[in-house]
């Protein structure tokens, strides 16, 4: 072989009768026809309407992002105990903390991309399933707080004259 015809090849065009027509791979089809020969209808939305669409998908995985800590912090809250220790209160205060900073500051700010005039019954749906989970995330913190005994829950919390409920156990010292 020659440096020539390295740099220049030269072309030979193949017969037409050693070509095989190529075969269409199942289920592909020609000019909206199916392998099997019949014609199929296919509807495209119209891009604004896909645009709503994914608007609303995206507001409700927004929405539905905060009950996806809630098993977490279930276990953590469980996890710590119920002892008053600086770990256990400030996972308590945070549990309660952060669910109302979120409703109160983030809400509107997490969907204000996602609004338009024909999406915002959705939306307003979505932002009520996040307030939601906010709320059940904090009710998490309120049963630890329960369960720590730092919630007044009966009336010798409230009132001097009722006395405190008398437990058989005592711990003493000899």
């Amino acid at each position: 072989m020659s440096y020539t015809e390295i740099t220049k090849p030269e072309i030979v065009a193949t017969p037409k009768s050693t070509k095989k027509p190529l075969v269409l791979p199942p289920g592909f089809g020609q000019d909206g026809k199916s392998a099997s020969g019949k014609t199929k209808k296919v509807s495209f939305k119209n891009g604004d309407e896909q645009m709503e669409e994914l608007k609303v998908k995206k507001a409700w995985e927004l929405a539905t992002g905060p009950a996806k800590s809630i098993p977490m912090n279930a276990i953590m809250s469980y996890m710590t105990g119920n002892s008053l220790q600086i770990i256990p209160m400030t996972m308590t205060l945070m549990l309660l903390w952060n669910p109302l900073k979120a409703i109160f500051t983030e809400t509107n700010d997490t969907f204000k991309g996602l609004i338009t005039k024909k999406n915002s019954s959705n939306i307003l749906l979505a932002k009520l399933g996040f307030v939601f989970f906010q709320l059940l995330n904090m009710s998490i913190g309120i049963y630890k707080l329960y369960t720590m005994g730092l919630i007044p829950n009966t009336e010798a919390d409230w009132l001097a004259w009722k006395e405190l409920k008398s437990f058989d156990e005592r711990l003493s010292f000899y």
